[in-house]
């Protein structure tokens, strides 16, 4: 969810804090009072332009900072190793005409706001910025409704798997063939790294030997110096401890309470002398061995120089020498090779094709369910006599992977053997038509309401941005949009601008847009209601600056309504 943003210096805003809370947020405002500011600032931090006049007047630069909790195991962000929980976007606009995006504090390029803001926020309503005019989108959640997972599917596993066959099968057969020479040096090579009989965490053994080798005498002059202080010199620590350890005796026969601390005395002096007798043990052990100081020495080398030779370490050795042992293995069989991977390759394309059909059809059973749930929902919020479609086109020839089955060719991708696209008619009697060419915001807030309903369990995405949901509506249809916003907002957060009382009293949190002149400046602030705040907000709704006695019953009733739902 998003938890807080900050913006500073933007249009007219001079500084906002708005705390957002779960579920449905609500905000209202006079016309004109600045809630489209509001949805431009966070269209900012998830990709959007920048220009100089976003900056307020005057000013050098402004931001915008949103504070994101979100669950990256759920969602498409798991893709993103350096994100975690707490994501952190800010957007920096300077006078200079310079715009920064940072993440988590770190600069990142303007592209990567794009790539993670689709992934979180939604905006409905505008022509931009939403992951339902994306016709890749479309598949995934058709997939999502009628299908399980299909990642993790026995067609996505077989396509990869064929995918792989195909690279190598024209590695093998594009490779040339090998020089006698080079042969021989091949040999050469896995012979001297088996001989070197290389382990993996020798290495930094051997460093830490050497080390300790180089400065053998230091080692074990200070044991000594140490060991001779604490117990072999006359008045060594060990002797005083064990003098004064008598004193502290006459001091427990006379008080017992000092009793425990006589043992840990006495534990401190055992602890000594078993530190005094590792130390000369250890000065013993230590000796310089200039034959195995030498020895240790050839061996680094030996792994330098196959390091130079073969890769960086272990590891990389150990592959270059499987690699050309794999190699000089098929050069034997190359033509035999290669028949086998084809064949192998035939059996799986026949398998993926009997796959992706199965996929086709569940694919076409789960549409018309969706199709009939969707275009009820739109008959619901209004939309009467609107048109639902999904459409299925076949994959084309340059993205596809080609399939020949029964003198018919096909293609298919790494998810079946189609395209998937919504399409819609808004009006009776006009044909189908893609998302993207709606002209209506309002129309388009209610059309991705209602997809967004039926498939809230399957979408991803956390964030759900409504603006100009109330356009061409009321009453009735007004309280269902609230009534559906508020069953949308228990599966995602939902942020609603609206100009209608119906919609507005179903919020959550209720936030006031007010507009305001301070020494002859423009100005935008933001306030959360609280009860009170909100019977007033919704009364003057209703009625415009003239609030009643009798106004103010029937904000009280709308707001009794919004609780209930």
């Amino acid at each position: 969810m998003l938890k807080r943003l900050k913006v500073k210096n933007y249009a007219l805003i001079e500084e906002l804090d708005i705390i957002f809370g779960k579920n449905l947020n609500i905000f209202t405002g006079q016309t004109g009072a600045g809630k489209s500011i509001i949805i431009g600032s966070i269209n900012l931090i998830i990709g959007d332009k920048a220009s100089l006049e976003m900056i307020r007047t005057g000013e050098e630069e402004g931001f915008v900072e949103a504070f994101f909790d979100l669950n990256i195991k759920q969602s498409n962000l798991k893709n993103f190793k350096d994100l975690n929980q707490s994501l952190i976007i800010k957007r920096v606009i300077t006078k200079n005409g310079r715009s920064q995006a940072f993440l988590n504090g770190n600069q990142v390029p303007i592209g990567k706001l794009k790539e993670i803001g689709f992934l979180i926020i939604d905006i409905l309503g505008q022509h931009h910025h939403q992951s339902l005019l994306n016709t890749n989108k479309h598949r995934e959640l058709l997939d999502h409704f009628a299908l399980k997972n299909l990642r993790e599917d026995e067609y996505y596993q077989l396509y990869k798997l064929i995918e792989k066959k195909l690279k190598f099968l024209n590695d093998l057969i594009h490779s040339e063939e090998l020089s006698k020479e080079k042969e021989e040096l091949y040999k050469f090579q896995i012979k001297e790294i088996k001989t070197a009989s290389i382990d993996i965490d020798e290495q930094s053994k051997l460093e830490e030997e050497l080390i300790i080798l180089g400065n053998a005498q230091q080692l074990k002059d200070t044991a000594l110096k140490i060991n001779y202080s604490l117990s072999e010199e006359e008045d060594s620590i060990l002797n005083r401890l064990r003098g004064m350890l008598k004193a502290f005796n006459s001091i427990s026969s006379i008080d017992s309470s000092m009793k425990e601390k006589i043992d840990q005395w006495n534990e401190s002096i055992f602890s000594l002398e078993d530190i005094s007798f590792e130390l000369s043990r250890y000065s013993e052990k230590i000796n310089y061995d200039p034959k195995r100081l030498s020895w240790v020495n050839d061996r680094l080398q030996l792994y330098k120089d196959l390091s130079k030779k073969y890769g960086d370490g272990f590891e990389e050795i150990m592959e270059y020498k499987n690699k050309i042992e794999h190699y000089l293995k098929n050069l034997n069989n190359k033509d035999e090779q290669i028949k086998i991977i084809q064949n192998e390759i035939y059996e799986s394309k026949e398998k993926l094709y009997i796959l992706a059909k199965n996929i086709s059809n569940k694919r076409k059973k789960g549409a018309k369910i969706l199709k009939e749930k969707i275009e009820n929902e739109l008959n619901e919020l209004g939309m009467k006599g609107t048109k639902f479609d999904i459409d299925f086109s076949p994959i084309s020839d340059s993205k596809g992977l080609e399939l020949k089955i029964k003198e018919k060719t096909v293609y298919v991708d790494e998810f079946g053997i189609e395209n998937i696209e919504f399409l819609i008619s808004p009006n009776e009697g006009e044909p189908l038509k893609q998302l993207i060419k709606i002209a209506s915001g309002g129309e388009m807030s209610r059309i991705m309401l209602a997809i967004k309903t039926v498939l809230a369990e399957f979408d991803s995405i956390p964030v759900l941005i409504f603006d100009e949901i109330d356009a061409g509506i009321g009453g009735d249809i007004a309280s269902l949009v609230g009534k559906k916003l508020k069953n949308l907002s228990q599966k995602h957060q939902l942020i609603c601008i609206t100009h209608l009382q119906q919609i507005a009293s179903f919020a959550d949190q209720h936030f006031q847009v007010r507009k305001f002149v301070i020494k002859k400046r423009s100005s935008i602030e933001v306030a959360k209601l609280n009860t009170e705040e909100k019977v007033a907000e919704i009364a003057r709704m209703i009625s415009g600056e003239k609030i009643t006695d009798i106004t103010l019953e029937n904000a009280k009733e709308f707001l009794k309504i919004g609780a209930e739902a």
